[in-house]
């Protein structure tokens, strides 16, 4: 039987060990668009055209080897579609309990556990040394990161995006396409579509519905980063200030707590967009005395002039 994997990146490379080391596999086909080789790791790079045209569905089976959950789920529904059925990848070092399921597609890398009873569902990832607790439920498309841990009786909704060293409590909910930042702590139940940061973990922008992982993705955040890092403290407070009144017309200078357009969710998300910008965090009650933009820019630069991270500017 051969093993078509669908993306022909590092994930990919990874991928293919785990099937070289069980020798369950003829042979292993790269499936891939945009890539701009036709071999990799010995084995044949093939549009997903070509794919179709060289092996019957009998012939194969497959795994999705992207991490981005968009495109996982996009992926996978695309050869299915087709009529190819998923395999089941499962490193010889994994922990998986005799009662607990693992759906056709999903990938189950060195050092995982998976409790009794738990189910982790179709096109899931499941990275080194995650750990799914007794009767957890893992949903579709699914990515957990790096030693991420799921508490017992806990659920994850589909097309969901767990961080490396995310820590779950047990018998909570995350919402589907929703996205649990790296080393994030979450004690609550989280809703659908948000990304969750910190400890204890609280919203700080959109879930997974929109790319979260993708290289681009990430090329571009950085590129973003370095040229943030280049602005004054004013450039980049009013960057992300504005960025948060899309629509209102306002005066920064005389802008106060109370004005149209100001309430207790944007409030939270200047914070939380702040924090992110310039690295600094707001404790306690300090959010509460962000009550105007100026404000607001006094006490960024005093925590920069704190942690000898601002140049005054």
């Amino acid at each position: 039987m051969i093993l078509a994997l669908y993306g022909a990146g590092a994930m990919g490379r990874e991928f293919k060990q785990i099937a070289d080391e069980s020798g369950a596999w003829s042979q292993a086909v790269f499936i891939d668009d945009h890539a701009d080789t036709e071999e990799l790791s010995g084995c044949p790079v093939c549009r997903f055209q070509q794919f179709r045209a060289r092996y019957a569905p009998d012939q194969a089976r497959f795994v999705v080897s992207i991490g981005e959950p968009k495109f996982r789920r996009e992926a996978f529904e695309r050869m299915t579609r087709a009529g190819y059925q998923g395999a089941v990848l499962v490193h010889s070092s994994a922990e998986i309990s005799p009662d607990a399921e693992v759906g056709e597609g999903s990938v189950v890398c060195q050092g995982v556990f998976v409790g009794s009873l738990a189910k982790v569902g179709k096109n899931c990832y499941l990275s080194r040394n995650a750990s799914v607790g007794h009767d957890a439920a893992v949903g579709d498309h699914t990515r957990l990161g790096v030693n991420a841990f799921v508490g017992g009786h806990t659920v994850i909704g589909t097309n969901a995006f767990i961080g490396a060293g995310a820590l779950l409590r047990d018998r909570i909910r995350i919402g589907a396409s929703s996205v649990v930042a790296l080393g994030a702590a979450v004690f609550e139940d989280v809703p659908d579509c948000v990304t969750v940061i910190g400890n204890p973990a609280r919203i700080s922008g959109d879930g997974a519905q929109s790319a979260v992982y993708a290289p681009s993705k990430v090329l571009e955040s950085a590129q973003k980063d370095a040229e943030a890092a280049a602005k004054s403290i004013p450039e980049r407070y009013w960057e992300v200030f504005s960025g948060c009144f899309e629509g209102v017309d306002f005066n920064p200078v005389s802008f106060h707590y109370h004005d149209s357009g100001w309430d207790s969710l944007t409030h939270m998300t200047l914070i939380s967009r702040l924090e992110e910008a310039f690295h600094v965090s707001f404790r306690g009650r300090e959010a509460m005395r962000l009550k105007s933009y100026a404000d607001g820019l006094r006490m960024v630069r005093s925590k920069l002039e704190q942690t000898d991270g601002g140049n005054g500017q």
